[in-house]
């Protein structure tokens, strides 16, 4: 007959609610700000805050100053559109051409990190019951494993979902909220980008500048020399200059806090356990004793 002890049970259960909280909870919230310094009137400023949790993710999106950065983007002409005409029907054809290609997705994506990240909750609560019915350190070594391959899951597989998710092939570079090389050639002319990346406890801040030439801003008959050379102030095309700065901060939510947590009450339960054990066998020796006397 199997002998359980209260313990093991109590662990269990702390466990499994824990690992509740975690997949029912907001794993990372995203805020991100960019700001046209300049170019355009009144510095317009695009704020975003993005969450994501093991079911859906919800985006917010607001415009400060919102009125300059739409005429701007109806003022300015899609250069693409203009430069492609000729080849309009060659490019049809190689997209159709490509088409299989283009619709792959990549292996990580975040409905794969997801489904990751709950195997590994789940398999680490089921490796707890085990270690109820036997207890083994083997056991316990695994449930460790499973442990740190959910950390894993959570706070580098769906970080990088997410990178791989936005940089996918339905990016569209050129659109005018951007002016660096990864926009596309045409659009932009000697534009520049410049990035930092910085660590802190429980965040990820990427900040950001990007600036260059707007062609879709300048008069056909003058974009070639503005591609040529930066224009200086009075020139044609140097009204067209861009710059548009801000960061984007990924900050580890809740879910993720209570699946730290476990150890720590792993931890926890085991000092406690001990100081109880110390204690019924003191009370042990006392009663032995006391008989004795008697």
């Amino acid at each position: 007959m199997i002998e359980i002890k209260p313990t093991p049970v109590i662990r269990l259960l702390v466990v499994i609610a824990l690992a509740v909280l975690c997949l029912s909870s907001v794993w990372f919230q995203i805020e991100s700000k960019g700001t046209y310094v300049e170019g355009i009137d009144r510095e317009p400023t695009l704020w975003a805050n993005y969450s994501i949790d093991g079911e859906v993710e919800v985006m917010e999106l607001e415009i400060s100053n919102a009125t300059p950065l739409m005429l701007y983007w109806f003022e300015r002409d899609n250069i693409n559109n203009n430069t492609n005409d000729s080849n309009s029907n060659n490019t049809v054809d190689s997209d159709d051409s490509n088409e299989p290609n283009s619709s792959e997705e990549s292996f990580l994506n975040l409905s794969r990190a997801r489904i990751i990240v709950k195997l590994t909750v789940l398999l680490c609560c089921v490796l707890e019951l085990l270690c109820i019915i036997r207890p083994k350190k083997i056991i316990r070594g695994a449930t460790i494993c499973f442990w740190f391959a959910g950390l894993f899951a959570l706070v580098i597989l769906v970080p990088t979902s997410l990178v791989t998710g936005f940089g996918g092939a339905d990016t569209q570079p050129g659109d005018g909220f951007d002016t660096g090389e990864e926009s596309d050639a045409s659009q932009f002319a000697h534009s520049k980008f410049t990035s930092d990346l910085d660590f802190t406890f429980g965040a990820i801040v990427w900040s950001f500048e990007s600036e260059g030439f707007d062609l879709g801003l300048v008069d056909e008959q003058h974009r070639d020399s503005v591609r040529q050379s930066p224009p200086e102030q009075g020139e044609p095309g140097a009204e067209s200059f861009i710059r548009f700065a801000g960061d984007v901060s990924i900050v580890t939510s809740e879910g993720v806090w209570f699946w730290l947590s476990i150890p720590l009450f792993w931890l926890l339960i085991t000092i406690l356990d001990g100081i109880i054990i110390r204690i019924i066998e003191s009370y042990k020796d006392d009663g032995e004793n006391t008989q004795e006397l008697q």
